[in-house]
């Protein structure tokens, strides 16, 4: 055979095995890539986006990551909705809204807003409508667990806000109003949550300023709250009550200090809405030498755990959960390795926890022991500027 054909025989035969090679080399990249695209959860962030007096916000609305369920690692997607200050963010529990909160100040209008959006099958938002909040700087907004009622805590004015969720996911206008700047005289009010206990019967609003978790029936029939037998539940001076959380169970409820830094631990009867004061933990190291206010309360999936944030130690504490008592015990306290964590959120499968740090910009992430509960930083951080809230979506 001739010596050039020979060569040009081995040329093409090893052209044809690289492209073999080559083909199934891109098979492979497509299937894994279609393998992580698969194993992924949506998360919702919220922002501030204007300077305000307490913070310097850098951002530009809601902002859309995804996480891949395998490795943890958060992706950002992009902007889904480019209001002023969305410091809050909830979902509807059918997933199908996404509810906002825009943290107003007389600055910037008449009142704060509240927006309702459709959540589409891509996890982008359609924006349905806006409502008033009737008070300034709105901080928290929640859905009941029926769907039918949203409710808006406002920081300023001392008013709480209760809408209807009207068919298509969009907001009535305001169908009652909750006044508490007068109820404990001499003492701000300043509401900063509204709580729907686990039986979907009872909201609990925790006021920083009054010391104060007021509670109150939800009236159905005439879309109104109403005084709870047990009208509110005092806690010390300079507590600073800022958010609860109730464990699944339904006996036991934890509200966060923001003044006192520390985490109370309830007590509660759901046949008239009755909290009653257990034990108190610090969420702080002994010999702290910082300021620091506490923020965020979240319980792990599996009730074992229960997790708060400190702005200022830059940490979140995890503690044990008594199964019969309900009663707090310190696992670990753990560093954000970033500024101020305002929120945070627990993976749905409970293998993550992300901690938003408001003035360094970063979401920083945790890997969480199913066994024991403790935290162990995985020093990995998402930028994102000024994040305030993480909501998952799932799937």
């Amino acid at each position: 055979m001739n010596r050039y054909l020979r060569i040009d025989l081995f040329v093409v035969a090893s052209i044809l095995f690289l492209s073999v090679v080559a083909c199934d080399f891109t098979g492979k990249n497509q299937l894994k890539k279609q393998a992580e695209d698969s194993a992924v959860v949506s998360l919702y962030v919220g922002t501030y986006t204007k300077k305000e007096g307490h913070v310097n916000g850098q951002a530009k609305g809601i902002y859309l990551l995804k996480m891949n369920e395998s490795s943890g690692v958060l992706h950002v997607k992009g902007i889904v909705s480019a209001i002023t200050n969305p410091s809050f963010i909830t979902l509807s529990p059918d997933r199908k809204n996404l509810y906002a909160v825009s943290e107003l100040g007389p600055a910037d209008g008449a009142n704060g807003i509240v927006y309702s959006y459709a959540i589409n099958d891509d996890q982008s938002l359609t924006l349905l409508n806006k409502q008033s909040t009737a008070a300034y700087a709105p901080c928290h907004v929640s859905v009941d667990a029926e769907g039918k009622y949203v409710f808006v805590a406002n920081y300023s004015g001392g008013i709480a806000a209760m809408y209807k969720r009207l068919e298509d996911g969009s907001l009535s206008a305001i169908v009652d109003t909750v006044v508490l700047k007068d109820k404990k005289p001499g003492a701000e009010s300043n509401p900063h949550s509204v709580i729907l206990s686990p039986d979907n019967r009872f909201a609990f609003i925790c006021d920083k300023g009054a010391d104060r978790v007021y509670g109150f029936r939800i009236d159905n029939s005439k879309d109104q709250l109403v005084p709870a037998t047990q009208e509110f539940i005092e806690l010390p001076k300079g507590s600073g009550p800022r958010h609860l959380t109730f464990h699944p169970n339904g006996k036991f409820a934890y509200v966060i200090n923001e003044l006192s830094n520390s985490i109370h631990t309830l007590s509660y009867d759901g046949t008239d809405g009755k909290l009653t004061v257990v034990s108190e933990i610090t969420t702080l190291p002994e010999a702290i030498k910082v300021a620091s206010y506490c923020a965020d309360i979240h319980i792990h999936p599996n009730g074992k755990y229960l997790y708060g944030s400190n702005r200022g130690d830059n940490s979140i504490a995890a503690y044990r959960i008594d199964p019969a008592t309900g009663q707090l015990s310190l696992i670990n306290i753990e560093s954000t390795e970033g500024e101020y964590p305002r929120n945070f959120a627990i993976s749905p499968d409970g293998k993550f926890l992300y901690a938003a740090n408001q003035n360094s910009g970063t979401i920083t992430h945790m890997k969480i022991d199913p066994a024991t509960g403790q935290l162990q930083s995985k020093h990995i951080v998402t930028e994102i500027k000024t994040p305030v809230c993480l909501e998952f979506f799932g799937k």
